[in-house]
């Protein structure tokens, strides 16, 4: 029986303590350098970009810097890149900032099977609608034959991208 249990966690059956120090201790990487004209630079037109929604050109400043410099990056009113997409109503800059900073992820597409129970999101609705799955659906099929559980609709075919699987 080994009189300190921790020891022998660490590999060492002596029964010697150990300290913090005995481990090594991985520490972060450093953020690259970059020079500061040519960052200034490319905030500028980061910043232009955001406002004036040009995806592309906000594309190739993120693909020149890295994520840990450009995410700190603000406007002399301390907006940061995707706060001022938001407030400036810049859509497609917000889309490419969201997936550059790991905020958004595509939804992968599922097969259904028949009698699949399912949710179908309906515009203008912020419930969405039970309903059935009435034949198999593979992936690569944009849109779902269902029957609503709901009414006396008769049955329908509605896009892919308005269903998701009840968690059963």
């Amino acid at each position: 029986q080994l009189e300190n249990p921790q020891a022998a966690v660490a590999g060492e059956a002596t029964g010697a303590a150990t300290t913090p120090g005995d481990f090594p201790v991985e520490e972060a990487p450093a953020e690259p350098q970059m020079d500061p004209a040519e960052e200034a630079t490319l905030k500028a037109k980061a910043l232009r970009a955001v406002v004036q929604d040009d995806c592309a050109a906000l594309s190739e400043v993120l693909d020149c810097v890295a994520l840990g410099i450009w995410s700190r990056w603000q406007n002399k009113a301390g907006k940061d890149l995707i706060t001022l997409s938001e407030e400036r109503g810049s859509s497609s800059a917000y889309s490419e900032l969201a997936k550059a900073l790991g905020l958004v992820k595509e939804v992968k597409r599922e097969a259904f099977e028949e009698r699949d129970t399912i949710w179908v999101f309906v515009a203008g609705n912020v419930q969405p609608k039970r309903a059935t799955v009435l034949e198999d659906t593979p992936e690569e099929v944009d849109e779902i034959l269902v029957e609503y559980w709901d009414g006396d609709d008769p049955p329908e075919r509605v896009d892919r991208c308005r269903v998701r699987k009840m968690q059963t």
